[in-house]
């Protein structure tokens, strides 16, 4: 493999003048600049990234981990987050946890090994020990919802409370006094720990604190995320009454869509659905899935900009407050029968 001095040898020219050009320094004539690229492509040189990056402290990477790159939601975040980090001249590793505590433990430890300059965690699963680990290097990164910011922590707060109450008082408000929260359960050993599944359903207990008037029901739903809204479906209607229902995220919502379209009932004129983060399927249901959407295009952005300038120009963390807001579609309307969903 050809070296620098093998090119400053063949355009004859120094070798920081060739780390000038390859580096896009502007003090090089063109004329010489020429001669050296002629040099580079003749030789077929290519420049040792990694060791140029040692050389100047930085790697020009970043990581990113979410849960799942099969959940659009994630991958969405993920895609935005990559190409606005190549825009600004950084490379993007990419990892996904699928749900796993271990897994995100093992893609932060390789990901600094890898020497990134820094990190975007967007999982729903969070480990006090990673953020502990990236403390102690000193490696900025972006979480969402830890709910900790420090000199090298940001943090994404999602308005899951304000997203939760206006679904609820848009059931309210039509009509619908026994509404139903599922909550997808997803099937692993620390389920428990996903932080965005506990703050959702939080949010929704404060907010059915607030209408004394209102039935609320609770129901997990557990497995792969649609089938698991089809079982749940069966369940809720052999347990509760109900005429509205909130999911804690669309895949559950439109396995509940199908479920009780399987059971004999019409959605909206029966029962009424609201999912969570208005992914795009919510366009190409029947009916249209009302949903509370989080801006993922935001997200991406967000974190990568805020990364930047933790990285760039040493600003600490910060929190991002990430606004949600209800997106109104066809599976909600007034109760046809008030309260006559009944248990079965």
């Amino acid at each position: 493999m050809a070296k620098i001095g093998d090119v400053a040898k063949l355009a004859g020219v120094s070798t920081a003048t060739v780390s000038a050009v390859i580096n896009g320094v502007d003090t090089v004539k063109p004329k010489t600049k020429r001669r050296v690229l002629a040099a580079v492509e003749k030789l077929n040189y290519q420049p040792n990234l990694y060791a140029r990056s040692l050389a100047r402290g930085r790697s020009r990477m970043l990581g990113v981990i979410v849960s799942a790159l099969d959940n659009r939601f994630f991958a969405e975040i993920a895609q935005i987050a990559e190409t606005n980090a190549l825009e600004s001249g950084y490379q993007v590793l990419i990892a996904s946890t699928q749900f796993s505590m271990d897994r995100l433990r093992s893609a932060v430890r390789q990901m600094i090994g890898m020497r990134v300059d820094g990190l975007v965690i967007m999982t729903s699963e969070f480990d006090p020990g990673v953020l502990e680990m990236l403390r102690s290097r000193k490696v900025p990164v972006v979480f969402e919802d830890v709910g900790t910011v420090d000199p090298t922590t940001s943090n994404m707060r999602v308005d899951y409370e304000g997203g939760i109450q206006r679904a609820l008082r848009t059931l309210i408000e039509m009509g619908h006094t026994r509404i139903l929260f599922v909550q997808s359960h997803l099937d692993v050993a620390e389920w428990n720990q996903m932080l965005s599944i506990r703050l959702r359903a939080e949010a929704f207990r404060d907010a059915a604190r607030q209408f004394p008037e209102v039935e609320a029901s609770f129901l997990d739903a557990p497995g792969v995320l649609f089938e698991a809204g089809q079982v749940a479906a069966a369940e809720a209607l052999n347990r509760f009454q109900f005429t509205g229902v909130i999911a804690n995220c669309d895949p559950i919502a439109l396995g509940l869509l199908s479920g009780f379209r399987r059971a004999g009932l019409a959605v909206p004129a029966d029962v009424s659905i609201i999912g969570f983060d208005d992914s795009p399927e919510c366009e190409y249901t029947e009916p249209q899935l009302t949903s509370v959407r989080i801006p993922r295009d935001l997200i991406g952005r967000a974190a990568v900009e805020t990364l930047r300038r933790m990285i760039e120009s040493g600003q600490p963390g910060c929190e991002i407050r990430i606004p949600t807001e209800l997106v109104m579609r066809e599976s909600v309307a007034r109760p046809r029968v008030r309260e006559e969903v009944a248990a079965r």
